[in-house]
Parts: C-alpha cells; sequence; structure tokens
C-alpha cells in the first residue's frame, strides 16, 4: 500500500453533526463613541497578524526572501502552483533550501528520499526541523519509518505522530520560517511523483501563515514522539479567517457554501468519494442547471473492497443526477496520472486547493487544511489544467 492510497480502512462511518458556536450579542446598547472604539478594536484585530507562541523575532527577512523566490501572483499571498507529477520536486526544493530558521511539517506521509535529503541539509546547517505524520500510515509503511530515521531524527530532526482521535490526518502543510506556506493534495512519498496527480501552492500572506503557525503550534503541543502515549484530546484553535478551511471543525459549512456558490459552473477534483453531505450538493448544483463536472480514479489505489463499492456506487449516483463524471485508470503513469488532486473551481473566478476529498471522514472525523483563491492568475492555472485533465487524461464514466 503506498502513502497516497486509501484514507482509512472503514470509512463508512456515517458523519456526526456539527453547528458553529457564535458569540452571543451585546446585551447592552452601546453609545456613539463606544461603538466607534468597539468598531475601531475589531478592525484593528482583523488586520493584524496573529503570532504564534513562537517568537519570530529573528526572522524578518525570511518573508522578504520568500517573496523572491516565489514571485507573487495579483493578490495578496498568491504564489506559484506546481502541478505533480510534471513539475516535480522543485518547488519543496527551494522552499527547504531557503530555510534559515525552522521548517514545519504536518503531512500525511513523508517518505521520499530527494525530499528528505533536502531536509537533512537544512538539519546540518543548523535549521531546526519539526515533523508531524500520520500515525496510521508511519505505521502502515514500514519505508517510510525507515527514512525518517535515517534521513530526519538521526540528524537531530524531531517527529512526531498525530493523534489517534484524527482517524488520517492529511493537511499537507510545510511551514518555512514565517513567510512561507507551501500546502496543496500531495503526500511527499515517490509515488507522488511518479504518476499522481497532485497540486503544490506557496503562499506568503502573514495573516494565513498566522492561522497556519497556530494550528501546526496546537497539533505538534497534542501529539506524540514514536513509542510515547498520546493525548486523550486534540482540540483546534480558533479558525478566524473565512478563506481557511481546517477539519473537522469547519469543512463541511465552507465547502457547501462554496459549492452552492455556482451559477454557470462547478469543476471538482477528488480522490474518494462517499460524502453524501457534499455529493448532495453536486447533485442537487446540476440540477439547478449549473454544469458540474467531475474528475476521481475509477479504482482508488489500495482501496478495500467496501471502499472501492462506496467509490463506484457514488460515481453511479452522481452521473444518473446530472454530474458530468470523467475517471482515471485503470492504466496509470506520468502522462495519465492517477487523480489525486483535491480541488474546486466555481464559475472561473473562485477555487477550493487543499487535502479535503469527498470522502465520509475528511471533513467530519479527519485534520485537514485547504483554502479557497480568488487570485485570477491561479484560478486560470487550476481551471485550464482540469480541462486539459478531464479531455485528455481522463474517460468518460
Amino acid at each position: 500500500m503506498t502513502g497516497n492510497s486509501f484514507e482509512r480502512k472503514g470509512c463508512l462511518r456515517s458523519a456526526r453533526h456539527r453547528r458553529d458556536v457564535f458569540m452571543p450579542e451585546a446585551q447592552r446598547s452601546l453609545g456613539k463613541k463606544g461603538l466607534l472604539a468597539l468598531l475601531a478594536g475589531l478592525i484593528f484585530f482583523v488586520l493584524s497578524p496573529i503570532r504564534t507562541v513562537t517568537s519570530w523575532a529573528d526572522e524578518t527577512v525570511s518573508h522578504d526572501r520568500a517573496d523572491t523566490i516565489f514571485p507573487l501572483g495579483p493578490g495578496s499571498g498568491s504564489g506559484s502552483l506546481a502541478v505533480l507529477p510534471d513539475d516535480g520536486r522543485e518547488i519543496y526544493f527551494q522552499a527547504i533550501d531557503s530555510a534559515r530558521h525552522e521548517i514545519r511539517i504536518e503531512i500525511c506521509v513523508l517518505e521520499d528520499p530527494q525530499i528528505l535529503d533536502h531536509l537533512k541539509a537544512a538539519l546540518n546547517r543548523g535549521v531546526q526541523v519539526r515533523v508531524i505524520v500520520d500515525r496510521g500510515k508511519y505505521s502502515d509503511l514500514p519505508a517510510e519509518s525507515a527514512n525518517l530515521e535515517q534521513y530526519l531524527t538521526a540528524a537531530g530532526g524531531e517527529l512526531h505522530l498525530s493523534n489517534p482521535m484524527f482517524p488520517r490526518s492529511f493537511p499537507k502543510i510545510i511551514l518555512v520560517d514565517s513567510g512561507l506556506l507551501i500546502y496543496g493534495s500531495a503526500c511527499l512519498d515517490e509515488t507522488t511523483f511518479l504518476q499522481y496527480r497532485d497540486f503544490a501552492h506557496t503562499n506568503t500572506n502573514q495573516q494565513i501563515l498566522s492561522e497556519i503557525h497556530r494550528l501546526f503550534e496546537n497539533d505538534w503541543a497534542y501529539s506524540s514522539g514514536v513509542g510515547q502515549e498520546p493525548p486523550t484530546f486534540n482540540p483546534t484553535p480558533p479558525i478566524f479567517r473565512q478563506d481557511l478551511i481546517v477539519s473537522p471543525v469547519n469543512g463541511a459549512e465552507r465547502l457547501v457554501s462554496l459549492f452552492q456558490q455556482a451559477q454557470r459552473t462547478l469543476d471538482v477534483y477528488t480522490e474518494l468519494l462517499g460524502n453524501l453531505t457534499l455529493e448532495s450538493e453536486l447533485a442537487s448544483t446540476a440540477k439547478r442547471g449549473v454544469r458540474v463536472r467531475l474528475i476521481a480514479p475509477r479504482e482508488v489505489n489500495g482501496g478495500t473492497p467496501e471502499v472501492q463499492e462506496l467509490q463506484l456506487s457514488s460515481l453511479e449516483a452522481l452521473a444518473t443526477a446530472g454530474v458530468q463524471v470523467h475517471v482515471s485508470g485503470p492504466n496509470e503513469s506520468a502522462e495519465l496520472p492517477y487523480m489525486h488532486a483535491r480541488a474546486a473551481l466555481i464559475d472561473g473566478r473562485i477555487a477550493y486547493l487543499g487535502s479535503i476529498s469527498l470522502s465520509p471522514d475528511s471533513i467530519t472525523f479527519n485534520r485537514e487544511m485547504g483554502l479557497v483563491i480568488q487570485e485570477d492568475l491561479l484560478v486560470r492555472k487550476l481551471e485550464a489544467q482540469f480541462e486539459s485533465d478531464y479531455d485528455l487524461r481522463t474517460s468518460e464514466f
């Protein structure tokens, strides 16, 4: 079973319903001056970057350096988009090699020797490296545990396994110093760079980075080293930005809201299916006359018979509901990659990119992360790639 295979065995658990908790409205009326002061305070809070518990006083140069290495497109924080396997490892090599102080990684699988060799080089030049990997994958993949020991921990890096309260912990986050985030759908194993369609995107928006830094530090505190007893719980820090999606706390609400915005077109990549909440939105969107297209693998690599049955039944149900379904497989190669990406495009003007799939657990139980994107160049590049994959690398279901 590869690092990119099925999220977890037995994912047919029904989703739990969650409700957002809103702060109660003020019970007493405010005078004019008090109201203005309150508004000013709120504006300052929203616009001010939110710092993590880690001091960044000695990292002020990192943001400028990241902007030089990864030129920004229009829109705050918009950076480079890597399309895998075509673009290879360069986006990761450049990011790791640019680190001066610290690299933090929270990901499903970190097994690729080439990526790990660059992390080892960073450790050798004095960069602190901390990594959280998915506990289940670590246990299932001997190559990952061996490579992490050889390249990471033996060189002085720190390794934690995710809290087992998450069936899977798949955020796919790389933080370099205080100025650069890489996120997306790619696990860092060798298979990804051979024959998997994935996306990796860089971001330098300081407010987004502040929230992701806080998420990592939180999950680091609630995870544990190899062989150590993990904490019982793993809470999630407050998520302030509306464009940041973090499962299991707000994935359902924000993806449903995003899909419901579609007026003309909705294009979706997902590896896994079976989440009736999100699939219902695709069917409903098609029913109201929006062109809805889906790209997914016909068969899930490494999936159990139950998972394969769920994948097939979801594909059939969505096609019957009017969704235009294309699938990858059975043959896989760099030219005809396995569709592992998780992304969505709405009316060619807004996109979602991240680790969250349409599986039963991805929005309800797993630790996952993604961003809603409105930068025009990035949306257009994702749209062009979807068209190419839909027409040339997949077939009608």
